[in-house]
């Protein structure tokens, strides 16, 4: 029997604050992407969060997708620019007692600006009404727009309707997409610079172009920091190896990556895009990932 490999791809969410972004994921994998004591607080997404889900294709084929959750609020647009950067499906949320609001309209104009040209709409909040209102509204405001024609699927977390449909909805869209390809010109986008004691300065971020292997040679970029890997994990499990299209930390012995340990730190650090790639480059190959 032929053995499917399992493929990687990355996943955003988009939309509104309040629109169930965060739930939603929650409902979808199991795990909370809000992490900060503050997104607790406040009931709000503030920094990038993150999580993975397994779904399953036509023809047998297994997806493993590593999922950013950006935040909704308009004072944190550039975390959602720096968490959108380097993905394969946007999850467009839209919640059933809103419906279209600013931040939806921002976030599809980054999505656009960013290339981003297949997504799935998930119409959250479906229990509380209003949802074949808001699905015509949606397709009234997506008509010039390259996400036209996305399947839109009504879903609540309280009663868990649409979970499965938008799983099953996610694996078909997987399943057209190309997956990440391999040019052995491995290129880390970087969204979070941190240090672990004992365990040296981390970053992480979605891994496009090659692998990445422990132990190897890179360069950080813009700075033309050269170090090397000291260990790999995706979602937290060790590995020797990262793949193309793999939420991706690596932890490097330099103590001269800035770690990010205050979200205005975060912040910026997110604007500067910093690029990791193979030594093998040279720093012309290497270009910044630009914020907008």
């Amino acid at each position: 029997m032929h053995q499917m490999t399992e493929k990687h791809f990355i996943l955003a969410t988009a939309g509104h604050v309040d629109h169930g972004k965060s739930a939603l994921v929650k409902a979808l994998t199991g795990t909370d992407p809000d992490r900060l004591p503050e997104e607790k607080a406040r009931q709000i997404t503030i920094d990038l969060g993150f999580a993975e889900l397994n779904v399953a294709g036509p023809d047998e084929q297994r997806f493993h997708i590593g999922i950013v959750d950006v935040p909704g609020h308009e004072d944190f647009v550039r975390n959602m620019i720096a968490g959108v950067g380097s993905i394969d499906l946007a999850l467009l949320v839209v919640a059933a007692d809103d419906g279209w609001m600013p931040q939806t309209e921002e976030h599809v104009q980054i999505l656009t600006y960013l290339g981003v040209d297949r997504a799935v709409i998930a119409l959250t909040k479906s229990d509380l009404g209003g949802s074949k209102t808001v699905a015509r509204q949606i397709r009234d405001r997506l008509r010039n727009s390259p996400l036209a024609k996305a399947q839109i699927i009504a879903t609540s977390v309280r009663n868990g309707e649409g979970i499965e449909a938008l799983k099953s909805t996610l694996g078909s869209e997987f399943a057209a997409v190309h997956p990440p390809r391999d040019y052995g010109k491995p290129r880390l986008f970087i969204d979070r610079v941190f240090s672990l004691r004992g365990i040296g300065t981390v970053v992480t971020g979605t891994l496009i172009g090659g692998q990445l292997r422990r132990e190897q040679k890179i360069v950080v970029q813009p700075g033309n920091l050269h170090t090397r890997i000291r260990s790999i994990q995706s979602h937290g499990r060790d590995s020797e190896v990262a793949e193309p299209g793999m939420r991706t930390a690596i932890s490097c012995p330099s103590r001269k990556i800035t770690a990010t340990s205050s979200r205005k730190s975060r912040r910026a650090a997110a604007e500067k895009r910093f690029v990791s790639v193979s030594s093998s480059w040279n720093n012309a190959d290497c270009g910044e990932n630009q914020a907008l």
